[in-house]
């Protein structure tokens, strides 16, 4: 007689934040003196889509980018989107699209010692894969071999697909759980929201520490609410999410010193202006 198995609803996740601090101080060199934000455009959704049971309250999503300041350069997280990958997730729609930010990210991103793509969909890798200094970008910017593999073999939209000898350019990293890709960062392993996606630790010089949870959460609200998302158009792994985002939300509360940042939270944005945390123009 066959058993009755029933599906998973949570997938724990156990990385433990001690060893993450640790492996912040493994590669040489002085800790980042300022962590800086740009959004260079905003999509606006329902909130009932990007987080699961809300309303049809309007809800901007900015695309975002993070830049690291270190005493002899910078180091960036995540590159944005050029317009064309924009009007590819607006279906038609007009939204918001800022290309003096854009401008800006470009040159930073040019102007930075190391980049860092969290996941391979467009609105993080785009302003990497699409800009005109893509090979000497590429040459800096650290992704995992399966962002190597989903760009090539599932590029998030046709235009930004890219060969095998492009990925050939790019600082490829294979590891298990975590693994440090600068001083003070720490790359976490967090599949769900992709097969690919990634969080970052970040430890300052001051001694903050911020984790970005990139799209493992959209809004703050998946943290706290340890809702997901419910967009038609992602395709997402739910299990591993739940326990991610319990994991999130059990940080707040154990260890309320390190501030969470999300990808495309837009009232983080209020907050930095306020508290001065986070810097809200790029140095280049």
């Amino acid at each position: 007689m066959l058993e009755k198995i029933e599906l998973a609803t949570e997938i724990p996740f156990d990385v433990d934040i001690s060893t993450v601090r640790a492996m912040a101080n493994v590669l040489p060199g002085s800790l980042p003196v300022a962590l800086n934000a740009i959004s260079v455009a905003s999509s606006i959704r329902p909130r009932k889509l990007v987080v699961a049971g809300g309303d049809d309250t309007p809800t901007p999503m900015p695309r975002t980018a993070y830049q690291l300041v270190y005493g002899d350069g910078t180091f960036v997280l995540d590159s944005g989107l050029d317009l064309q990958t924009h009007e590819s997730f607006g279906k038609g729609a007009a939204e918001p699209y800022y290309p003096e930010e854009y401008a800006k990210l470009q040159k930073a991103l040019d102007q930075a010692k190391g980049i860092f793509l969290s996941h391979y969909h467009g609105d993080h890798a785009g302003g990497v894969i699409m800009s005109p200094n893509f090979p000497d970008l590429a040459r800096k910017t650290i992704i995992s071999a399966e962002t190597a593999r989903l760009l090539v073999e599932e590029p998030h939209r046709p235009h930004l697909a890219i060969t095998e000898d492009d990925v050939q350019n790019f600082i490829v990293i294979d590891y298990p759980v975590h693994y440090p890709i600068a001083p003070g960062i720490v790359a976490i392993k967090s599949p769900g929201h992709s097969p690919d996606s990634q969080m970052a630790y970040i430890r300052m010089a001051s001694g903050q520490e911020f984790l970005h949870a990139f799209d493992v959460a959209w809004n703050m609200d998946n943290i706290n609410l340890i809702k997901g998302k419910a967009a038609p158009w992602i395709i997402e792994d739910e299990p591993p999410i739940i326990g991610q985002l319990r994991w999130l939300n059990g940080l707040q509360t154990s260890h309320p010193e390190i501030k969470l940042l999300v990808a495309h939270d837009d009232h983080l944005f209020g907050e930095f202006e306020e508290t001065g945390a986070v810097g809200l123009s790029l140095q280049i």
